[in-house]
């Protein structure tokens, strides 16, 4: 048994990875880890099959890839499946990059073979240095415990990494042992991506400070993990004390903890409320009159005498919430936080908009105009930039390939009645601003997954 073997069945066996006779599909793209992980759980006689996602970037390249992984598992006698997916116009679609895109298109396809197969697993090759570089990249975005302490072994959803104990110094070398080739994917050098920006300039740059770099953030993310363990056990400690009744926080034993924030942030976390979200909240606690509301996509959190109620929303039921635009600057919303200024046009440095701001003139809205938001209604419309008229919001999320999910979820801006601003998408071009005298007042919408 060669050295990498024998390390990918100490993880095994460590961590329960995996029992002989259970089905494993190998996700198999083709690079060096996923047919090193292939070839060695071959090696210790698992029942396995392979998974290729062929995502369509890279043209001939990603289907000479996928004729390479179906040569390797002919030769291996190995089952495989493959899934072709468009994946620029999925990310295109939902907005996301694409590297977020591939990752949801790849473990979507992931649940619903694991949904179909109660005993099965499905093992991806991610290894020690993967661990070290999505450290790197959750420290340098800003993260908490569990973003420090690394990807787990094993996920809640069958999800195993039997070589998360190898270095891709070990891979390589098991590789070249095997005389096994493997396919090079073009934008692993491709700096512009921050995962290969961390792996080629950041990590040689502390192997610098440090030699033994690699080896010392392994052990610091063993002891994290261990840190972590402690942390979850004490937070549910303190939830249950927080939260004596199912969906009522007690402000004053919430605000006795240790740290409030992060006892607040850990107790709404399930119920989609981020941590800056949470951090506010439990900054203006004190101040916060009766009745004061806070959303996130499923979940309301109601100001209370003495306590926080928590509670489902029904989003097609959401009332009518008047906007007070002297006062508060923002509200939370159950599609994230909206914010508002008002000012002098003549000091705006320009007109232009972002994907989530409207601007408007406030002269045209009138004195103290009554400005409320709301769901969508029978007959809703707007006179969109660019276009002739008006159109009925029905046709605006036909034309716009809004998904059901994201028409059950829109709110409108209104002036009264009448619609004046598709929340985060489209504005009514009547309220526009045609000159450089008068007041303005805009808008910005900050999305839950912003907050």
């Amino acid at each position: 048994m060669l050295p990498l073997e024998e390390t990918v069945a100490r993880t095994i066996a460590r961590y329960r990875l995996a029992s002989l006779g259970q089905p494993i599909y190998i996700a198999l793209s083709g690079g060096t880890d996923s047919v090193a992980l292939l070839r060695a759980m071959s090696a210790l006689g698992y029942e396995l099959r392979a998974l290729h996602c062929n995502f369509s970037l890279r043209g001939e390249e990603s289907d000479a890839d996928e004729q390479f992984v179906r040569s390797l598992c002919h030769t291996h006698a190995i089952p495989l499946e493959v899934e072709r997916y468009q994946t620029e116009a999925y990310a295109q679609k939902h907005g996301i990059s694409i590297e977020m895109a591939a990752r949801e298109l790849r473990y979507a396809w992931f649940a619903r073979i694991l949904s179909a197969q109660p005993e099965a697993h499905v093992a991806v090759a991610h290894n020690a240095d993967d661990q070290i570089e999505t450290m790197l990249l959750n420290l340098s975005m800003g993260t908490g415990i569990r973003g420090l302490s690394g990807m787990p072994y094993r996920r809640t959803d069958r999800i195993v990494r039997p070589l998360m104990d190898c270095s891709r110094r070990d891979i390589e070398a098991y590789m070249h042992a095997l005389g096994q080739p493997s396919r090079e994917d073009s934008s692993n050098s491709d700096e512009v991506y921050r995962r290969n920006y961390i792996r080629h300039k950041l990590i040689p740059a502390f192997e610098q400070l440090n030699p033994s770099f690699r080896q010392s953030s392994g052990r610091t993310i063993e002891h994290l993990r261990g840190v972590e363990a402690i942390y979850l056990d004490a937070i549910e400690l303190l939830k249950r004390a927080v939260m004596p009744t199912a969906g009522q926080i007690d402000i004053a034993r919430l605000m006795s903890t240790p740290h409030p924030q992060t006892v607040l942030y850990e107790l709404l976390r399930p119920y989609g409320f981020g941590s800056e979200q949470c951090h506010a909240i439990a900054q203006s606690l004190p101040d916060l009159p009766s009745g004061r509301r806070f959303f996130s996509a499923s979940h309301c959190l109601i100001r209370s005498r003495g306590v926080l109620e928590l509670g489902e929303i029904e989003q097609e039921r959401l009332e009518i919430t008047v906007l007070d635009i002297l006062g508060s600057r923002y509200i939370d919303l159950p599609i994230g936080r909206l914010s508002w200024e008002v000012g002098s046009v003549k000091m705006l440095s320009s007109l232009r908009c972002g994907k989530h701001e409207a601007i408007f003139s406030l002269d045209k809205l009138g004195d103290m105009p009554q400005l409320n938001i709301r769901t969508r209604r029978e007959g809703d419309s707007l006179a969109p930039y660019g276009m002739q008229g008006r159109k009925k919001l029905r046709r605006i999320f036909i034309d716009g390939h809004f998904s059901h999910e994201e028409r059950r979820r829109a709110l409108l801006l209104c002036l009264g009645d009448q619609p004046i601003w598709l929340i985060g998408h489209i504005a009514d071009r009547t309220y526009a601003i045609d000159t450089r005298q008068g007041q303005y007042i805009k808008f910005r919408l900050l999305p839950l997954d912003q907050i």
